[in-house]
């Protein structure tokens, strides 16, 4: 009997153990991934300030960038994400520009709001000429946790999207209260599982709500458009980095390019050039 119970353990109670064990250490890293950092608690990402920009040269267009990883351009070091390569366009095409880049990983809208309350934050804005801004994608990203099983990447809850309209709404609010006229551009939501979503349909739909709340926010916002990317990563995973969740060197390239398209052409030309304006 005993040697019945023993073996009974060793053939079917350990390994299924020993499988659920694993899964949980599976979904546990999964979140830390999506969450842009490990070891830190969802929504407590550090505020980092940068060291304070020298004022601007005469003629030079100051770029804020906030947000998240995107911003802060992880999957492209030394690069520096797209904000980094939008002032290197604007340089190459003989745009005085610098950049003052707030981007923390891990960054929800909720931490945004928090941080537009730094005076060096409140500063840099105020002193703008462009505003780049990526927020949200960790606000869908942290909420999947808590979604059914079975459900798509993207059927987040509905809390969640609603408490990003209400953030993003005061976020803008905020950065036109410090500049009234800079143009703002807001960066769209792709998926970053292009190979691992099993139901696209679903997951094409719920990035369109999430991506259409960042319109409908924006619409009221004077200067302020949303950047769509969707299309820049679908069936495109060469466009990501190595962690399969980032853009890589390509994808932030792609994201430049686009944001540059969107901008007014008086700004792609600096003040002082006897260039027409293209």
């Amino acid at each position: 009997m005993t040697s019945r119970a023993t073996r009974r353990f060793l053939f079917w109670l350990l390994p299924a153990a020993i499988g659920l064990a694993a899964a949980a250490i599976f979904a546990v890293g999964a979140g830390a991934a999506l969450n842009g950092t490990l070891g830190t608690p969802v929504g407590d990402a550090p505020v980092i300030a940068p060291t304070p920009a020298p004022p601007s040269a005469a003629g030079t267009l100051r770029v804020v960038a906030l947000g998240d990883s995107l911003t802060h351009g992880t999957g492209d070091s030394p690069a520096g994400g797209y904000p980094r390569r939008v002032v290197e366009a604007l340089r190459k095409g003989e745009r005085p520009a610098d950049l003052v880049n707030f981007g923390i990983d891990g960054l929800e809208s909720d931490g945004l709001l928090r941080k537009l309350a730094a005076a060096e934050v409140r500063e840099a804005i105020a002193a703008a000429g462009l505003i780049l801004l990526s927020i949200g994608g960790n606000d869908l990203t942290h909420s999947l946790p808590s979604t059914p099983a079975g459900t798509a990447l993207g059927d987040p809850t509905a809390p969640a999207l609603a408490r990003l309209r209400e953030n993003l709404g005061r976020i803008l609010e905020q950065i036109r209260a410090a500049n009234p006229a800079a143009p703002i551009r807001i960066v769209g939501l792709y998926n970053p599982f292009t190979e691992q979503a099993a139901d696209r349909r679903t997951t094409r739909e719920a990035l369109l709500r999430w991506n259409s709340a960042l319109e409908e926010t924006s619409f009221t916002v004077p200067g302020a458009l949303v950047v769509p990317t969707f299309d820049l990563f679908e069936e495109r995973a060469d466009r990501l980095s190595p962690d399969r969740f980032h853009p890589g060197p390509s994808g932030y390239a792609e994201i430049a390019t686009r944001v540059l398209s969107s901008l007014p052409a008086p700004l792609l030309t600096a003040a002082n050039s006897s260039r027409p304006a293209k």
